[in-house]
């Protein structure tokens, strides 16, 4: 009788530890789906979406013009035309504006498409310190080397601009455009001009380098 209820007893616990192995292992389950692990979802704000962002070292390298040699200590952004107050910058005096950082994709006509974290002032931000006058409607950039291209006020409201000294937590490289170079959102490349000397304000189109050329004065990127 005793060597019967021993082996009950031993049946009971057995079947005790059988449910409890089970029960712990659907507790891991259920955790594993409610904790996802690290980078399964991805963000395109600045820094988390390591993956995206090409390499400073392996952007390519686009320009219609030559490579402008830069005297740094002699460097000066102007911002003149239609604005009440023209503005003569220094790339500290541009450093030590309020700067933003953040993930903008690069879109080329050629098909290709490049990511970085980008670094810079907006471009709204000077256009406000020198203060639009009425009935201007396009900002003209130009850079040493005779490249222009142009934005309308409107598409600069719509894309905010950054004018980038920085990228990936990095100096901008020169063949990138150092000191700056526009960034415009949802633009493609034509209108990231390099090495950026020159913001005029004027009144009515126009076209630019390559925009004489046949190129959309929009630039906006289609469906790739």
């Amino acid at each position: 009788m005793k060597t019967v209820k021993v082996i009950l007893v031993a049946i009971v616990l057995a079947a005790l530890l059988v449910g409890s192995v089970l029960y712990m292992e659907r507790i891991g389950k259920a955790h594993k789906k409610e904790v996802a692990p690290a980078g399964a979802n991805k963000s395109t704000s600045p820094g988390d979406d390591k993956e995206a962002v090409t390499p400073t070292n392996k952007m390519r390298v686009r320009t219609a013009e030559g490579q402008p040699d830069i005297d740094l200590p002699k460097y000066r952004l102007s911002v003149e035309g239609l604005v009440d107050k023209p503005l003569s910058l220094s790339i500290d005096e541009i450093k030590a504006l309020p700067a933003e950082v953040r993930y903008v994709k690069l879109p080329c006509v050629e098909g290709w498409t490049e990511s970085g974290i980008w670094r810079g002032p907006k471009l709204s931000s000077l256009l406000e310190s020198a203060g639009i006058k009425n009935g201007a409607d396009n900002v003209v950039f130009s850079s040493p080397g005779g490249y222009t291209t142009s934005l309308t006020l409107s598409d600069i409201k719509a894309t905010d601009p950054l004018l980038a000294y920085g990228v990936n937590g990095s100096k901008l490289p020169d063949e990138q455009g150092y000191p700056l170079r526009l960034v415009v959102p949802d633009r493609l490349g034509y209108k990231w001009i390099k090495w950026v000397t020159g913001i005029k304000v004027i009144k009515g189109p126009y076209q630019g380098y390559w925009e004489s050329r046949g190129y959309s004065n929009d630039a906006k990127v289609g469906p790739r």
